[in-house]
């Protein structure tokens, strides 16, 4: 399946078909058409990473730009499905530079974290 979203720019994704038991060097993960970033599902980052991918949710996405640049998973408020995104760290800029807020936020859909991670990740990485 493949989709493109609208927002400051347009993002094409692509979803891999679940598998039970796939090699690590292939695991289902939407590619983000901005860079070779991944929207990658955590359990199979945790079998990547050498973490217990046991207690992963299915709804529970690892961003991926060559390191672990960010996190979108779903939890419930107030009884109701959200998606929550967090920008964790930017790569170019080297290790333990903080991410000027926002660096993480709120949406009704999987798609609209994913638009609003990319629109948060291009800014910050752009130096703004």
């Amino acid at each position: 399946m493949t989709r493109r979203l609208s927002g400051s720019g347009s993002i094409t994704l692509q979803r891999f078909p679940e598998a039970r038991r796939l090699p690590l060097d292939f695991v289902p993960c939407l590619f983000l058409a901005w860079g070779m970033v991944l929207l990658r599902k955590s359990s199979a980052q945790a079998r990547i990473e050498g973490w217990d991918p046991r207690n992963r949710s299915d709804d529970d996405y690892a961003v991926v730009d060559d390191t672990i640049v960010g996190r979108i998973y779903r939890e419930m408020i107030l009884g109701k499905p959200k998606w929550r995104w967090s920008l964790q760290q930017i790569p170019e800029a080297g290790p333990g530079r903080p991410i000027p807020p926002p660096n993480q936020g709120m949406a009704d859909t999987l798609e609209q974290a994913q638009a609003a991670f990319a629109k948060r990740y291009e800014e910050v990485k752009r130096g703004k």
